[in-house]
């Protein structure tokens, strides 16, 4: 297995995987990454991790969560903590929030260095990039100021490592242990043995540190197949690898899909949407996952796995109970299908409601889409929610009555009478099931009004 640390080529890992941040603090005595939440939401942990991903010669980096990154994913792959980042004078990311006065405790600081390093390092603006860092005592204010001042200095980004090394961002130690990293891909899935599969690991990392999970895992981030979108004639094929950063980015699916390119900025932090994988959103089964409950209007279809044998399953039919899915043993997601939408016959409205705006989970998520039609009246409505069931859920009986309706107000209010038959919300930390219901008859309204702006949402809830 070969993993590179900072400028370490001579790296040897436990047996048995443990989180990253656990070995780079207890193993390495490398502490400047710290624990913090341990699921991934305040920063605090960020490491770079660089892979050469096909077709390419030199690593692409990225920040991720080291609490739930896990070393048995690491294969290939080039680590940078913040102590790798640390020249003989300040980097322009420390010299910016110095100077700026975004520096207190420091607790945060070697995380939000980190992700303001990557976002120079992959030609994105800064500020987005601190979205997942937390800061209880500096302020914002400063932050931000700090992300201007640094996409101001750097109005062109480093291409090459040669460019991050002249302009100060890595030191020439790192980036000689750079040139030496090497992609090593596995192929094949054992066939004999109960295994969990890793891609992101976001999710079960967080299960892996609680001690939940145990089993033997397989990581298969590296397998190319599983990491391309491709268009066909009719359809457009997400490998199940493919990291959520990598769906909103990717020119296909803005293409066809722009409102879901645009909704996944609000899908966990950046440094999560890095290492989160489509396969693994759909898979985990949460009832709020974002993606599934997208994906369900779009009448995605599911390619599942085992050795060389393959069927197909429509999203819809994939979730049979609270976290549980279709797949059989030794089974896995490859790929995801959805239509490619040339003709623009298919538009799309998305919608989430969480405590925070930006990198929260959902209280009710929902997603409306309609095929055909014409001015003022429904074609073909596929309506979805999160949060209102055990598991995302297509609710078929409101699409069928929607579609094909004159848009009106008393279409509205009738299809939020009907919805009250299709959801089962509970009670928990999000909000009550009482309120859950309340707000996806909102979300409803605010569908039909987002396609159809003729039709007053204040109207649609008058009654409701």
């Amino acid at each position: 297995m070969l993993l590179i640390i900072n400028d370490n080529t001579d790296i040897s890992l436990p047996e048995k995987p443990i989180p990253l941040l656990d070995f780079l603090r207890e193993k390495l005595t490398l502490t400047a990454a710290k624990p913090g939440c341990g699921t991934g939401d305040c920063g605090s942990c960020l490491v770079l991790v660089g892979e050469i991903e096909p077709g390419q010669t030199q690593p692409r980096y990225r920040a991720v969560n080291s609490c739930l990154i896990s070393t048995a994913q690491l294969d290939g792959c080039h680590v940078i903590t913040p102590e790798g980042l640390n020249g003989a004078e300040l980097t322009p990311v420390q010299r910016a929030l110095v100077q700026q006065g975004a520096v207190q405790c420091g607790y945060c600081t070697p995380g939000l260095t980190v992700a303001l390093t990557a976002a120079l390092l992959e030609g994105g603006p800064t500020v987005g990039a601190a979205e997942g860092n937390l800061c209880r005592c500096t302020g914002y204010a400063a932050i931000r100021r700090s992300c201007h001042a640094l996409d101001s200095q750097f109005p062109s980004r480093p291409r090459t490592l040669a460019e991050a090394v002249e302009a100060g961002l890595l030191t020439d130690g790192v980036a000689l242990a750079s040139r030496q990293l090497k992609a090593q891909v596995a192929e094949a899935l054992p066939a004999s043995v109960t295994f969990a599969v890793w891609a992101g690991n976001t999710d079960h990392g967080v299960q892996h540190a609680y001690g939940e999970d145990r089993r033997p895992a397989v990581r298969i981030h590296h397998v190319p197949s599983l990491r391309r979108i491709q268009a066909h004639e009719d359809v457009i094929v997400i490998g199940a690898a493919v990291t959520i950063h990598e769906l909103q980015q990717d020119a296909l699916i803005r293409e066809a899909w722009a409102p879901l390119s645009l909704f996944l900025t609000r899908f966990a932090s950046p440094s999560i949407r890095h290492q989160a994988t489509v396969g693994g959103n759909l898979v985990n089964a949460s009832p709020v996952a974002d993606l599934a409950v997208a994906l369900l209007a779009l009448d995605a279809e599911l390619v599942l796995a085992s050795g060389a044998d393959e069927r197909y399953c429509r999203l819809a039919d994939f979730y049979r109970g609270y976290h549980l899915t279709a797949l059989r043993p030794h089974e896995i997601l490859t790929a995801v299908r959805i239509p490619r939408n040339r003709d623009g016959q298919t538009v799309l409205h998305l919608e989430k409601v969480a405590k925070r705006e930006l990198d929260d989970i959902a209280t009710v998520n929902s997603a409306f889409s309609v095929t055909g039609g014409l001015p003022g009246c429904l074609g073909e409505v596929r309506f979805s929610a999160g949060g209102v069931a055990p598991f995302p859920r297509l609710l078929a009986g409101t699409s069928a009555f929607l579609g094909g309706k004159p848009v009106s107000v008393t279409m509205v209010r009738e299809a939020m009478r009907r919805l009250d038959a299709e959801i089962s919300p509970i009670d928990d930390v999000r909000g009550s099931a009482a309120y859950k219901r309340r707000l996806l008859k909102h979300l409803l309204a605010a569908h039909v009004a987002g396609l159809y702006p003729e039709l007053s949402v204040e109207d649609c809830l008058h009654d409701s």
